[in-house]
């Protein structure tokens, strides 16, 4: 994703927390609803652990930082590369 870089960023260190705190929530109940551990998301905070892109998308949906419209269009975006590379290959 093209713009999953910038929800990353805003998912470690004290970005993080600030988001947190922002949306009136706390790392146990983010990792209750998107099943991510409680230390994975303690390791982000920490600047332990850089999150994947599954689990960035996830906790940024959670958080409103990622909108369906926005996974709509990355998803057209795949397709389109996708299918000039099967031409490429045909």
């Amino acid at each position: 994703m093209t713009h999953l870089y910038k929800v990353k960023t805003q998912l470690t260190g004290s970005n993080f927390t600030a988001l947190l705190k922002k949306k009136h929530t706390n790392k146990y109940r983010v990792s209750k609803n998107t099943g991510i551990s409680y230390p994975t998301l303690s390791n982000w905070e920490a600047n332990r652990q850089w999150p994947r892109d599954d689990t960035a998308e996830a906790v940024g949906r959670f958080l409103g930082l990622i909108a369906d419209n926005d996974r709509i269009i990355e998803l057209e975006k795949q397709r389109a590369e996708i299918n000039a590379e099967l031409g490429r290959l045909r």
